[in-house]
């Protein structure tokens, strides 16, 4: 069994962003796993954070809320960010079975391809109410084409699928020890070597966060100022755009959205969708970070360091 400790409210930490239709019970889960007690609870506005310790590692349980207006403006943002992903489905209820699916499938597409899935078919213990509206386990695999992540397209995801009572806490220790192991033991080392972000509006370098030496101080180098003077002739606010620049020994991939660059120096042959969703999600974070008034360089980078793996 995995020791964990809740800690205090942290600025670091890997983030685990659980997922699901409202009332799916996903707050359930997180009382039932952190606390071992579950009781009433209302529907999560926006999101909870729970802070978890895992062998020794230090980790954000991100609950969202699942109502329409959550799913479309905070889930995309905190899903790509994740280093894994608990996707919580009420088995009893069948009127919104089409909407959780295709959600879900929204939800994988946007992951970074390393990151673990969990899909927890909640409310078990509801199997043996005499209304017998709860899914098989076969039902669910079908309704859900869970048989997809055998197939290449999905194979680069690790995927279960667990069957829990977030009430009873019955498998709740099993899916989270499983979840957690995958994250803590993934040594995949990312092939970004440096990220800058650029802000058109105020002319300048907000954030520059090398990962090696090679690339210190690259926003002095040439060739990077004519791409960012390039790429701001080319801004549009109104859209989100990404241009690809091969270098001698390193590729920059340029991402532009609402007047920020993103540029993200990389490794020859770094793959280009895990590039392209980390490219996508940290401008997503500088726009969520600066229209709250929070767009700080300290707080970009230790974001882009926990939540990217570079």
């Amino acid at each position: 069994m995995m020791k964990r400790k809740p800690i205090g409210w942290l600025s670091k930490g890997r983030s685990v962003v659980l997922m699901g239709l409202d009332y799916a019970g996903k707050t359930t889960l997180v009382d039932q796993w952190t606390r071992g007690v579950t009781g009433k609870t209302t529907a999560t506005i926006g999101l909870d954070i729970e802070h978890v310790e895992i062998q020794g590692e230090k980790f954000n349980m991100i609950d969202l809320g699942g109502q329409q207006s959550f799913r479309i403006t905070i889930w995309r943002t905190y899903a790509q960010m994740a280093q894994g992903v608990i996707f919580v489905f009420d088995i009893a209820d069948r009127l919104r079975v089409k909407e959780a699916v295709d959600w879900f499938w929204k939800v994988v597409e946007w992951l970074r391809e390393d990151a673990p899935i969990i899909f927890c078919a909640n409310k078990i213990d509801l199997r043996d109410s005499k209304k017998g509206s709860a899914m098989s386990l076969e039902e669910i695999i079908n309704i859900f084409n869970l048989e997809k992540f055998s197939q290449d397209e999905h194979i680069q995801h690790s995927f279960r699928i667990f069957e829990i009572s977030a009430k009873t806490g019955e498998n709740v220790e099993e899916s989270m020890e499983w979840l957690f192991g995958k994250v803590v033991g993934s040594t995949k080392k990312s092939k970004i070597k440096g990220v800058l972000i650029y802000s058109v509006e105020k002319n300048s370098v907000i954030l520059e966060l090398p990962f090696t030496d090679t690339v210190k101080d690259f926003h002095k180098q040439k060739s990077i100022i004519d791409i960012i003077d390039y790429n701001k002739k080319l801004l549009n606010k109104n859209q989100s755009t990404m241009q690809y620049y091969e270098q001698d020994n390193l590729d920059v991939y340029v991402f532009a959205q609402e007047g920020f660059l993103c540029l993200i120096i990389t490794e020859k042959e770094a793959d280009y969708n895990s590039v392209r969703i980390t490219g996508q999600s940290i401008l997503n974070v500088v726009s969520v970070l600066d229209k709250d008034g929070e767009l700080k360089p300290d707080q970009l980078k230790w974001v882009i360091k926990e939540s990217f793996g570079a």
